[in-house]
């Protein structure tokens, strides 16, 4: 697939067929990921791949808990249903004050690797600035050490459906030129 391909391919999808994923294609996802830049080239990443089943319901249970009002039509509980999901953290040494970018930016390409592979994801944070008990609870039941920041969860998998077709504001509406508000 071509790079456009992927991109445009790449749909935020929710529910997923059985079909398992092998551990190499994961193991090729993030390799992807791990090309992703980072402050001062830190390569502050550390993935966890996550297959336990009760493990996905803890983490289901986690985002549900701490999920705020307004998300609320989005619960968690697909989690349980994807073959795998990919926890992305930052050591935060090696982050440079920087691991959220880092981060999601090594998710961003883990995603559209993944779409490029006929995979769907979806992207969900692991922590909420100012209010740490989100990461502080996927830290202990995944047994992640203190000087390691949970960052993202994405689940993996064979999209079980289509996702809606993505409706883009027109170009001329976000893009300025030397100032904001100039076309």
């Amino acid at each position: 697939m071509e790079f456009n391909e992927a991109v445009n391919a790449r749909r935020s999808i929710r529910t997923f067929t059985a079909a398992d994923v092998p551990d190499t294609l994961v193991a090729a996802l993030i390799e992807c990921a791990m090309k992703a830049p980072s402050s001062m080239n830190g390569q502050p990443w550390r993935f966890i791949v996550i297959r336990n089943v009760e493990t996905k319901r803890l983490l289901a249970e986690i985002k549900d808990r701490h999920c705020p009002p307004e998300k609320r039509e989005f619960p968690a509980g697909f989690l349980q249903e994807a073959p795998v999901i990919v926890i992305t953290c930052v050591e935060r040494a090696r982050a440079y004050d920087r691991g959220i970018e880092s981060g999601i930016l090594a998710t961003g390409h883990l995603m559209l690797a993944a779409a490029d592979h006929g995979l769907a994801t979806v992207y969900l944070s692991a922590y909420k600035i100012g209010a740490p008990q989100v990461a502080d609870d996927i830290r202990s039941i995944l047994e992640i050490p203190a000087d390691i920041d949970p960052v993202t969860i994405v689940p993996i998998g064979y999209p079980g459906g289509a996702a809606e077709p993505k409706v883009l504001p027109p170009a001329d509406e976000v893009i300025f030129n030397e100032a904001y508000g100039r076309k």
